[in-house]
């Protein structure tokens, strides 16, 4: 999941720019951010974002990155979802659940 979305955030920049990853939770990581200053995802993009074969931003590309990225997150038990896009930039955040208190 990581590797996808912070591959999708350099693309975006074309070779320049910021990549920022935060983690937060308490013993667990339950919240990761990835936020890049590029320029934000065309409205046709974000329309089926998250489709496979359909939400593809770049010419060239499938579509199919962040599907298969949020069924991954899906199966744990957790989502992806996009914050924000715009001229700033795009910031995606996927949660997972705390792992039940006693289980190993």
């Amino acid at each position: 999941m990581l590797l996808n979305l912070g591959r999708n955030a350099v693309d975006a920049m074309n070779g320049g720019g910021r990549l920022a990853v935060a983690a937060t939770g308490a013993d667990h990581v339950t919240r990761v951010t990835v936020r890049d200053n590029g320029p934000g995802l065309p409205a046709k993009a974000r329309e089926h974002l998250f489709e496979a074969f359909a939400g593809g931003a770049r010419p060239g590309g499938t579509g199919l990155g962040l599907a298969i990225a949020r069924e991954l997150v899906n199966a744990h038990g957790g989502d992806l979802v996009l914050i924000a896009t715009g001229a700033e930039g795009t910031t995606f955040a996927f949660t997972l659940p705390q792992p039940y208190a006693g289980t190993a």
